[in-house]
């Protein structure tokens, strides 16, 4: 999400509480993107705001030249607070599993089966992007991640207002699109498949320091 009223640039991963996010700060032209869309987004089709949803002006490539659009598009992307949410991969894996969006897997497998199945941290997106690891979100050209701030699902409402004072928006976050687990995500494991799901995500695991059961 880019948006030009709050002057920043919001990094959505599949269920971390990005619907809630999403209606304080807009809508994104294409849901689920990475940081470097944007960075080149901002380097060739200007973005702007209309009726709370994105669009690019295309005229933009036309007017200027190739250099010109990167100095200006580098300047605003450096400019815009940028930031995203994770989530513990072991509660992300359930929320997935049961979720009322996207690809539906809880009729077709069984959720030991599902863990076995789920590679990437998109597989049930409408936008599938390929990405095996949440932190691939951010990362930039060169492999490091250029996010000014990283909350956590955990603490949405907390980190939610460090990001709102930042950029000037609502501090309340209205709570949406809450899935259909009820129960705790680690009833949900055995030891085989909460290990599977260890070794699947290790990266997110060890960058976020997140722990089964936390």
């Amino acid at each position: 999400m880019f948006s030009n009223k709050y002057r920043c640039i919001y990094i959505e991963i599949p269920k971390t509480g990005s619907t809630s996010i999403r209606s304080l700060v807009g809508n994104p032209i294409l849901p689920h993107q990475d940081i470097l869309y944007y960075k080149n987004m901002l380097r060739n089709q200007w973005p702007y705001e209309h009726k709370g949803h994105l669009q690019v002006k295309k005229y933009y490539q036309s007017l200027t030249t190739e250099g010109a659009r990167r100095k200006i598009g580098d300047a605003v992307f450096d400019r815009y607070f940028k930031f995203s949410f994770v989530r513990n991969p072991w509660a992300r894996v359930v929320s997935l599993y049961f979720r009322n969006d996207g690809e539906q897997m809880r009729d077709k497998m069984s959720f030991e089966e599902f863990v076995d199945w789920i590679q990437c941290s998109s597989d049930t997106s409408v936008f599938i992007s390929g990405k095996k690891n949440q932190r691939d979100w951010f990362l930039d050209e060169n492999g490091q991640e250029i996010l000014d701030f990283v909350g956590k699902f955990e603490t949405l409402q907390s980190d939610w207002n460090i990001i709102a004072s930042k950029i000037g928006a609502p501090k309340e976050l209205p709570h949406l699109n809450e899935g259909i687990d009820k129960l705790p995500y680690t009833d949900y494991y055995t030891a085989k498949t909460q290990d599977i799901i260890s070794a699947k995500f290790k990266t997110d695991i060890e960058r976020f320091e997140y722990t089964f059961g936390q």
